[in-house]
């Protein structure tokens, strides 16, 4: 889903020409976005496998829950986003214990040089780097389009997100970390940091994939510290840094709550896109508007990018998600350097295999990534993998299913060769295959209709 924000478009596949206002007809406000819900986990399509895109996912998170996936998108109202968001900056600026807003990049201190507090001290290192991102679009939005007279005007819309400065580029920039469901169909984007300055941004690349975008703007702000995803622990004290319902450098704490999950449904419109992999569970609260925001540890250092949570209400009920660092700087590199990004891909549509598959089809095994089909012209049918096939261990980490499949896969890089032990005709045997490139034109069929790609 695409994220608005006040004086930015959210663009659309075909957005529509901007249509002139009417002056007496005021615009409709844009109610705050709620998280999109995921399509349900699908209970009996196999999923498709494919290193770097997922199917059905099921791993870490239980089949029969009922809440849905909601993408955390800021669609608020101009007013409301720029208002209140502006207070919240302004009192941090002014009110920080032993701090103040510095002239400039708008570093700001909140605290005194020492703290017993980590939470304190987590918030003062990383929110001098955390922005609000403003987005809008020229289209009306498709729940306000019927509360509207049929004279009446188009209606921009607006809403708001998070984001992160990582990087400086080399002509002074300032190179900005955030979600692709962001700046999606975004036809103008601002940038808001400490120091209340709204700077145009301009969209370098996104990658719905893994929903990381970078967005650069003609200015130098204070960098996060980058810190090491693949050494993070469940129960780690985690906090997050947004702008939640437009309420700029907002702090939630929590803890890590899991790692690896994979989340049915993915982020984005694209039919090409698979549900985000290995990603990170936070009780860090999430809301609208915290959306390409900071999770960062006890010290300040980035560790995620905010993207999702599970909620039945559209606000936080303690289960939020956020991309790994390391996964949000590896696609920002290539980003960065070519406005796209590559993922690894074995090949295959595949899905679950279950006792009462195992039962039904005769197999060996009760648990594994069952091969439906290798995708024509991929490295898996490069290397022999056929229909039938079962998939049970990857460089000898054991997979009971396709989400581990793709798991796995997304942990290694193209080009690797990789060992996968495959259960054929009753007997173990073992294939040497070389990681691929998932194709950028590569269909996926959504969960509900079909099994998971690999």
């Amino acid at each position: 889903m695409s994220t608005e924000s006040p004086d930015n478009t959210t663009p659309n596949p075909s957005p529509e020409p901007e249509i002139p206002a009417v002056p007496a007809a005021p615009a409709a406000p844009v109610p705050p976005a709620e998280p999109v819900p995921a399509p349900p986990l699908p209970q009996t399509a196999p999923p498709v496998e494919t290193p770097g895109g997922t199917g059905d996912r099921r791993a870490g998170v239980s089949t029969v829950a009922v809440i849905a996936i909601a993408i955390v998108v800021a669609l608020i109202v101009g007013g409301l986003a720029g208002g209140v968001g502006g207070f919240a900056g302004g009192w941090l600026a002014s009110h920080a214990r032993g701090g103040s807003s510095s002239s400039g990049t708008g570093t700001l201190q909140v605290l005194p040089p020492e703290t017993d507090e980590p939470v304190v001290a987590a918030a003062a290192a990383a929110l001098p780097s955390v922005v609000n991102i403003d987005v809008s679009a020229s289209q009306v939005s498709p729940e306000d389009s019927n509360a509207l007279p049929e004279s009446h005007p188009g209606v921009p819309l607006r809403g708001n997100g998070s984001g992160v400065a990582f990087r400086s580029s080399e002509d002074g920039g300032t190179y900005v970390l955030t979600n692709a469901h962001v700046v999606e169909n975004a036809e103008n984007i601002f940038v808001t940091g400490t120091d209340r300055e709204r700077r145009r941004g301009e969209l370098i690349g996104a990658d719905a994939e893994t929903d990381i975008a970078v967005v650069k703007i003609a200015a130098s702000l204070p960098l996060i510290e980058i810190g090491d995803s693949d050494e993070i622990e469940v129960g780690q004290s985690a906090t997050a840094i947004g702008s939640p319902f437009g309420l700029s450098h907002s702090v939630t704490s929590g803890v890590i709550s899991a790692i690896g999950r994979s989340l049915p449904g993915g982020t984005g419109s694209q039919r090409n896109v698979y549900p985000l992999v290995d990603v990170i569970q936070t009780d860090a609260a999430i809301n609208p508007g915290n959306s390409g925001g900071a999770l960062v540890d006890r010290v300040g250092q980035l560790i995620g990018v905010n993207t999702a949570i599970y909620s039945d209400t559209g606000a936080s009920g303690g289960i939020g998600f956020a991309v790994p660092v390391n996964t949000a700087i590896r696609v920002a590199d290539q980003l960065i350097e070519s406005g796209t990004a590559q993922h690894p891909f074995l090949g295959i549509v595949g899905q679950d295999v279950t006792p009462e598959f195992a039962a039904a089809e005769g197999l060996d095994v009760d648990e594994g990534a069952y091969v439906v089909e290798p995708i024509e012209g991929t490295k898996a049918e490069a290397a022999g993998i056929v229909t039938g096939d079962v998939i049970v261990s990857l460089n000898e980490v054991p997979i009971r299913s396709m989400d581990d499949l793709l798991l796995q896969v997304r942990r290694h890089r193209i080009g690797e060769v990789v060992t996968l032990e495959i259960w054929r005709g009753g007997a173990l045997i073992e294939v040497e295959m070389e990681v691929g490139i998932k194709p950028a034109d590569l269909e996926v069929p959504r969960p509900e209709a079909m099994p998971d790609l690999d």
